[in-house]
Protein backbone atom coordinates (compact mmCIF):
# COMPACT_ATOMS: atom_id res chain seq x y z
CA UNK A 1 0.00 0.00 0.00
CA UNK A 2 2.86 2.36 -0.83
CA UNK A 3 0.43 4.74 -2.54
CA UNK A 4 -1.14 5.64 0.83
CA UNK A 5 0.66 8.46 2.69
CA UNK A 6 1.25 7.35 6.29
CA UNK A 7 3.35 10.31 7.41
CA UNK A 8 0.74 12.99 6.72
CA UNK A 9 -0.80 15.36 9.24
CA UNK A 10 -4.01 13.33 9.03
CA UNK A 11 -2.26 10.18 10.26
CA UNK A 12 -0.88 12.01 13.30
CA UNK A 13 -4.16 13.66 14.30
CA UNK A 14 -6.13 12.49 17.31
CA UNK A 15 -9.67 11.40 16.51
CA UNK A 16 -11.15 14.12 18.73
CA UNK A 17 -9.47 16.79 16.59
CA UNK A 18 -10.29 15.29 13.20
CA UNK A 19 -11.73 17.65 10.59
CA UNK A 20 -13.07 17.15 7.10
CA UNK A 21 -10.26 19.33 5.75
CA UNK A 22 -7.61 16.97 7.14
CA UNK A 23 -9.29 14.00 5.44
CA UNK A 24 -9.63 15.88 2.14
CA UNK A 25 -5.95 16.90 2.22
CA UNK A 26 -4.97 13.27 2.81
CA UNK A 27 -7.11 12.08 -0.10
CA UNK A 28 -5.44 14.67 -2.35
CA UNK A 29 -2.08 13.00 -1.64
CA UNK A 30 -3.17 9.56 -2.79
CA UNK A 31 -1.13 8.40 -5.76
CA UNK A 32 -0.71 5.25 -7.78
CA UNK A 33 1.89 2.72 -6.75
CA UNK A 34 5.33 3.03 -8.39
CA UNK A 35 5.77 0.76 -11.40
CA UNK A 36 9.19 -0.42 -10.23
CA UNK A 37 9.75 -2.88 -7.41
CA UNK A 38 13.41 -1.95 -7.09
CA UNK A 39 13.86 -0.69 -3.54
CA UNK A 40 17.09 1.09 -4.47
CA UNK A 41 15.42 3.15 -7.19
CA UNK A 42 13.81 6.35 -5.93
CA UNK A 43 10.62 7.35 -7.70
CA UNK A 44 9.88 11.01 -8.24
CA UNK A 45 6.64 11.59 -6.25
CA UNK A 46 5.55 14.28 -8.69
CA UNK A 47 5.87 11.83 -11.57
CA UNK A 48 3.31 9.42 -10.09
CA UNK A 49 -0.18 10.04 -11.42
CA UNK A 50 -3.08 10.24 -8.92
CA UNK A 51 -5.31 7.29 -8.21
CA UNK A 52 -8.38 6.78 -10.32
CA UNK A 53 -11.59 8.24 -8.80
CA UNK A 54 -13.08 4.77 -8.36
CA UNK A 55 -10.04 3.58 -6.42
CA UNK A 56 -10.11 6.67 -4.22
CA UNK A 57 -13.80 6.11 -3.54
CA UNK A 58 -13.17 2.52 -2.46
CA UNK A 59 -10.41 3.63 -0.10
CA UNK A 60 -12.69 6.35 1.25
CA UNK A 61 -15.37 3.76 1.91
CA UNK A 62 -12.95 1.66 3.95
CA UNK A 63 -11.70 4.75 5.78
CA UNK A 64 -15.24 5.93 6.53
CA UNK A 65 -16.17 2.54 7.98
CA UNK A 66 -13.06 2.48 10.20
CA UNK A 67 -13.57 6.04 11.44
CA UNK A 68 -17.26 5.50 12.11
CA UNK A 69 -16.49 2.32 14.06
CA UNK A 70 -13.90 4.16 16.16
CA UNK A 71 -16.22 7.12 16.72
CA UNK A 72 -19.01 4.79 17.82
CA UNK A 73 -16.73 2.92 20.20
CA UNK A 74 -15.41 6.13 21.80
CA UNK A 75 -18.56 8.24 21.42
CA UNK A 76 -18.61 9.31 25.09
CA UNK A 77 -15.11 10.73 24.86
CA UNK A 78 -15.51 12.59 21.54
CA UNK A 79 -17.14 15.90 20.65
CA UNK A 80 -20.53 15.65 19.03
CA UNK A 81 -19.48 17.06 15.67
CA UNK A 82 -16.99 14.27 14.81
CA UNK A 83 -19.56 12.17 12.93
CA UNK A 84 -20.40 15.17 10.73
CA UNK A 85 -16.69 15.79 10.03
CA UNK A 86 -16.23 12.14 9.01
CA UNK A 87 -19.27 12.23 6.75
CA UNK A 88 -18.18 15.46 5.07
CA UNK A 89 -14.55 14.45 4.67
CA UNK A 90 -15.24 11.04 3.17
CA UNK A 91 -17.75 12.11 0.52
CA UNK A 92 -17.14 10.11 -2.64
CA UNK A 93 -16.39 11.67 -5.99
CA UNK A 94 -18.92 11.52 -8.84
CA UNK A 95 -17.89 8.93 -11.39
CA UNK A 96 -18.50 8.73 -15.11
CA UNK A 97 -21.27 6.34 -16.02
CA UNK A 98 -19.49 3.00 -15.74
CA UNK A 99 -22.59 0.95 -16.41
CA UNK A 100 -22.72 1.92 -20.09
CA UNK A 101 -19.09 0.90 -20.62
CA UNK A 102 -19.56 -2.50 -19.04
CA UNK A 103 -22.89 -3.60 -20.47
CA UNK A 104 -23.03 -6.98 -22.18
CA UNK A 105 -25.51 -8.29 -24.69
CA UNK A 106 -27.32 -11.54 -23.95
CA UNK A 107 -25.15 -13.22 -26.59
CA UNK A 108 -21.98 -12.02 -24.85
CA UNK A 109 -23.25 -13.21 -21.47
CA UNK A 110 -23.92 -16.67 -22.93
CA UNK A 111 -20.43 -16.71 -24.46
CA UNK A 112 -18.91 -15.83 -21.08
CA UNK A 113 -20.81 -18.60 -19.32
CA UNK A 114 -19.77 -21.24 -21.86
CA UNK A 115 -16.15 -20.06 -21.79
CA UNK A 116 -16.11 -20.22 -17.98
CA UNK A 117 -17.26 -23.86 -18.09
CA UNK A 118 -14.51 -24.63 -20.58
CA UNK A 119 -11.92 -23.10 -18.25
CA UNK A 120 -13.17 -24.88 -15.14
CA UNK A 121 -16.46 -26.49 -14.16
CA UNK A 122 -16.47 -25.03 -10.64
CA UNK A 123 -15.83 -21.55 -11.98
CA UNK A 124 -18.46 -22.14 -14.66
CA UNK A 125 -21.18 -22.67 -12.07
CA UNK A 126 -20.10 -19.53 -10.24
CA UNK A 127 -20.25 -17.44 -13.42
CA UNK A 128 -23.56 -19.02 -14.46
CA UNK A 129 -25.21 -17.95 -11.21
CA UNK A 130 -23.68 -14.47 -11.45
CA UNK A 131 -25.03 -14.13 -15.00
CA UNK A 132 -28.61 -15.22 -14.32
CA UNK A 133 -29.06 -13.49 -10.95
CA UNK A 134 -26.88 -10.38 -11.14
CA UNK A 135 -25.84 -11.05 -7.55
CA UNK A 136 -22.56 -9.98 -6.00
CA UNK A 137 -19.72 -12.47 -5.61
CA UNK A 138 -20.00 -12.24 -1.82
CA UNK A 139 -23.65 -13.31 -2.00
CA UNK A 140 -23.14 -16.15 -4.46
CA UNK A 141 -20.39 -17.88 -2.47
CA UNK A 142 -22.71 -18.00 0.56
CA UNK A 143 -25.45 -19.94 -1.24
CA UNK A 144 -26.51 -23.18 0.39
CA UNK A 145 -27.76 -26.30 -1.40
CA UNK A 146 -31.30 -25.60 -0.16
CA UNK A 147 -31.24 -22.15 -1.79
CA UNK A 148 -31.54 -23.73 -5.25
CA UNK A 149 -35.23 -24.65 -5.41
CA UNK A 150 -35.64 -26.83 -8.47
CA UNK A 151 -39.40 -27.38 -8.11
CA UNK A 152 -40.10 -23.65 -7.89
CA UNK A 153 -37.55 -22.67 -10.53
CA UNK A 154 -35.81 -20.11 -8.39
CA UNK A 155 -32.68 -19.33 -6.38
CA UNK A 156 -33.00 -17.84 -2.90
CA UNK A 157 -30.11 -15.38 -2.96
CA UNK A 158 -28.76 -14.38 0.48
CA UNK A 159 -28.81 -10.69 1.28
CA UNK A 160 -25.61 -8.69 1.16
CA UNK A 161 -23.63 -7.79 4.26
CA UNK A 162 -22.92 -4.24 3.20
CA UNK A 163 -23.85 -1.29 5.33
CA UNK A 164 -24.00 -0.96 9.10
CA UNK A 165 -27.25 -2.78 9.80
CA UNK A 166 -26.82 -5.74 12.10
CA UNK A 167 -30.07 -7.36 10.97
CA UNK A 168 -29.36 -9.47 7.86
CA UNK A 169 -31.25 -8.66 4.69
CA UNK A 170 -33.86 -11.28 3.74
CA UNK A 171 -33.03 -13.52 0.76
CA UNK A 172 -34.36 -12.55 -2.67
CA UNK A 173 -36.32 -15.13 -4.67
CA UNK A 174 -34.85 -14.94 -8.18
CA UNK A 175 -36.64 -16.88 -10.92
CA UNK A 176 -34.38 -18.71 -13.37
CA UNK A 177 -35.07 -20.71 -16.51
CA UNK A 178 -35.40 -24.49 -16.70
CA UNK A 179 -32.16 -24.90 -18.68
CA UNK A 180 -30.24 -23.07 -15.95
CA UNK A 181 -31.76 -25.37 -13.35
CA UNK A 182 -30.66 -28.36 -15.43
CA UNK A 183 -27.05 -27.14 -15.25
CA UNK A 184 -27.27 -26.59 -11.50
CA UNK A 185 -28.90 -29.97 -10.80
CA UNK A 186 -25.56 -31.88 -10.58
CA UNK A 187 -24.52 -29.67 -7.65
CA UNK A 188 -27.43 -30.85 -5.52
CA UNK A 189 -27.24 -34.65 -5.60
CA UNK A 190 -26.80 -36.43 -2.24
CA UNK A 191 -25.82 -33.29 -0.39
CA UNK A 192 -27.11 -31.84 2.86
CA UNK A 193 -29.43 -28.88 2.42
CA UNK A 194 -27.29 -26.76 4.75
CA UNK A 195 -24.05 -27.41 2.86
CA UNK A 196 -22.41 -24.56 0.93
CA UNK A 197 -23.38 -24.91 -2.73
CA UNK A 198 -20.21 -23.92 -4.59
CA UNK A 199 -16.79 -25.50 -4.06
CA UNK A 200 -13.48 -25.36 -5.89
CA UNK A 201 -10.28 -27.38 -6.17
CA UNK A 202 -7.10 -26.31 -4.40
CA UNK A 203 -3.95 -27.27 -6.29
CA UNK A 204 -0.49 -28.11 -5.01
CA UNK A 205 2.88 -28.32 -6.73
CA UNK A 206 4.61 -31.70 -6.83
CA UNK A 207 7.44 -33.50 -8.61
CA UNK A 208 10.60 -32.48 -10.40
CA UNK A 209 10.15 -30.83 -12.82
CA UNK A 210 7.32 -29.30 -10.79
CA UNK A 211 3.71 -29.63 -11.87
CA UNK A 212 0.38 -28.70 -10.35
CA UNK A 213 -2.17 -31.34 -9.32
CA UNK A 214 -5.56 -31.20 -7.61
CA UNK A 215 -5.20 -31.52 -3.86
CA UNK A 216 -8.47 -30.93 -2.01
CA UNK A 217 -11.87 -29.27 -2.28
CA UNK A 218 -12.93 -26.15 -0.39
CA UNK A 219 -15.43 -23.32 -0.65
CA UNK A 220 -14.65 -20.11 -2.52
CA UNK A 221 -12.90 -17.41 -0.51
CA UNK A 222 -11.99 -13.81 -1.34
CA UNK A 223 -12.96 -12.33 -4.70
CA UNK A 224 -9.36 -12.19 -5.92
CA UNK A 225 -9.45 -16.00 -6.31
CA UNK A 226 -11.35 -15.62 -9.58
CA UNK A 227 -8.86 -13.21 -11.14
CA UNK A 228 -6.94 -15.69 -13.31
CA UNK A 229 -9.98 -17.73 -14.32
CA UNK A 230 -11.89 -14.58 -15.24
CA UNK A 231 -9.02 -13.29 -17.39
CA UNK A 232 -8.95 -16.61 -19.29
CA UNK A 233 -12.74 -16.52 -19.65
CA UNK A 234 -12.71 -13.01 -21.11
CA UNK A 235 -10.05 -14.01 -23.63
CA UNK A 236 -11.83 -17.21 -24.66
CA UNK A 237 -15.30 -15.64 -24.92
CA UNK A 238 -14.15 -12.81 -27.18
CA UNK A 239 -15.67 -9.97 -25.12
CA UNK A 240 -13.66 -6.72 -24.68
CA UNK A 241 -10.42 -7.23 -22.80
CA UNK A 242 -11.34 -4.79 -20.02
CA UNK A 243 -14.63 -6.53 -19.20
CA UNK A 244 -14.99 -7.03 -15.44
CA UNK A 245 -17.03 -9.72 -13.73
CA UNK A 246 -19.25 -7.02 -12.20
CA UNK A 247 -20.46 -6.34 -15.75
CA UNK A 248 -22.72 -9.38 -15.33
CA UNK A 249 -24.49 -7.50 -12.54
CA UNK A 250 -24.75 -4.27 -14.55
CA UNK A 251 -26.19 -6.20 -17.47
CA UNK A 252 -28.70 -8.06 -15.29
CA UNK A 253 -30.02 -4.82 -13.80
CA UNK A 254 -30.39 -3.16 -17.20
CA UNK A 255 -32.01 -6.31 -18.60
CA UNK A 256 -34.66 -6.05 -15.91
CA UNK A 257 -35.21 -2.35 -16.58
CA UNK A 258 -35.53 -2.83 -20.33
CA UNK A 259 -38.01 -5.66 -19.70
CA UNK A 260 -40.21 -2.99 -18.05
CA UNK A 261 -39.97 -4.50 -14.59
CA UNK A 262 -40.78 -1.94 -11.88
CA UNK A 263 -37.65 -0.22 -10.61
CA UNK A 264 -38.52 -1.26 -7.06
CA UNK A 265 -38.63 -4.92 -8.12
CA UNK A 266 -35.32 -4.67 -9.99
CA UNK A 267 -33.77 -3.12 -6.86
CA UNK A 268 -35.17 -5.85 -4.61
CA UNK A 269 -33.97 -8.68 -6.88
CA UNK A 270 -30.46 -7.21 -6.91
CA UNK A 271 -30.37 -6.32 -3.21
CA UNK A 272 -29.88 -2.62 -3.74
CA UNK A 273 -31.95 0.54 -3.35
CA UNK A 274 -34.23 2.35 -5.76
CA UNK A 275 -32.08 5.45 -5.20
CA UNK A 276 -28.97 3.59 -6.32
CA UNK A 277 -30.73 2.16 -9.38
CA UNK A 278 -31.98 5.61 -10.38
CA UNK A 279 -28.56 7.17 -9.80
CA UNK A 280 -26.50 4.68 -11.81
CA UNK A 281 -28.98 3.61 -14.46
CA UNK A 282 -31.10 6.74 -14.91
CA UNK A 283 -30.45 6.85 -18.66
CA UNK A 284 -31.97 3.40 -19.11
CA UNK A 285 -34.92 4.26 -16.89
CA UNK A 286 -35.59 7.31 -19.07
CA UNK A 287 -35.37 5.17 -22.20
CA UNK A 288 -37.84 2.73 -20.64
CA UNK A 289 -40.22 5.51 -19.61
CA UNK A 290 -40.05 7.01 -23.09
CA UNK A 291 -40.99 3.68 -24.66
CA UNK A 292 -43.90 3.13 -22.26
CA UNK A 293 -45.19 6.67 -22.82
CA UNK A 294 -44.97 6.24 -26.59
CA UNK A 295 -47.30 3.23 -26.41
CA UNK A 296 -50.01 5.44 -24.90
CA UNK A 297 -49.44 8.43 -27.16
CA UNK A 298 -52.59 9.68 -28.91
CA UNK A 299 -52.65 9.36 -32.68
CA UNK A 300 -54.50 11.97 -34.80
CA UNK A 301 -55.31 9.46 -37.55
CA UNK A 302 -56.91 6.99 -35.15
CA UNK A 303 -54.13 4.42 -35.22
CA UNK A 304 -53.79 2.43 -32.02
CA UNK A 305 -50.65 0.59 -33.00
CA UNK A 306 -47.61 1.96 -31.11
CA UNK A 307 -45.24 3.99 -33.26
CA UNK A 308 -42.26 2.03 -31.89
CA UNK A 309 -43.74 -1.32 -32.92
CA UNK A 310 -44.77 0.00 -36.34
CA UNK A 311 -41.18 0.99 -37.00
CA UNK A 312 -39.80 -2.44 -36.15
Amino acid sequence: MSHIPIDSKFAKTRLARLTAKLIEDWVAQLQRMPKTKDKNKVEDPEALPPLEPGTRNRLLGDLRAALNAAAERHRRELPGHIQAEIKAGTRTEPLPEEARKQLLTDQQVRAIVEAAFEIDGDFGHLVLIAAVTGARYSQIVRLKVADVQIAKGRIMMPGSRKGRKRKPHPPAAIAVSADVMDRLQPLLGRRASTEVLLWRWVHKRVGNPPRWIKDKRRTWGSAFEVKNSWAKTVELSGVPDDTIMYALRHSSIVRGLMANLPVRLVAALHDTSVVMIEKRYSAFILDMADELARRHAMSLNGETKPVLQAAE
